[in-house]
């Protein structure tokens, strides 16, 4: 298959799935769900569905079991809508990189307080010598 169709595709599906679990699916543990990416295999057969959840961990596994105990709806639904000669198998996968980025965000942005806080203290501490070393001069010293 092409790359372009495959691409095509896997938007098309991205753009189907995300419709189907934001109006069609009334499942009480499916929280706060966003498709990410959609991988289908090259004989579109199978499709990983990368998704990410809001929430604490519990919610996430929660909202990925109720996503794979509701994944026969979503075939169901998305080959009615979408025109293939198979509709693929999906796999829903948790997408843990969003999560990651935050972290990582989260420890840049502690390690830039870190730096600063130790500038001013190197400032501070230059400042304090300098001036020490000025006040141990005597006056005759500081007129030449």
């Amino acid at each position: 298959m092409k790359p372009i169709r495959r691409s095509r595709v896997a938007s098309l599906i991205r753009e189907e799935i995300s419709r189907i679990l934001q109006f069609d699916l009334k499942d009480p543990r499916i929280g706060f769900v966003t498709v990410l990416a959609v991988e289908p295999t090259v004989d579109l057969k199978e499709c990983k569905i990368f998704v990410s959840v809001m929430g604490s961990e519990a919610r996430q596994r929660t909202s990925l079991r109720g996503l794979n105990a509701a994944r026969g709806k979503i075939q169901s639904l998305l080959s009615s809508r979408v025109r293939l000669r198979e509709t693929p198998v999906l796999r829903f996968i948790l997408d843990e990189s969003i999560q990651r980025t935050l972290e990582i965000e989260e420890k840049i942005r502690i390690a830039r307080q870190e730096d600063e806080q130790a500038a001013q203290e190197r400032e501070s501490r230059t400042t304090e010598e300098r001036d020490e070393r000025g006040q141990k001069e005597t006056p005759s010293e500081k007129q030449d």
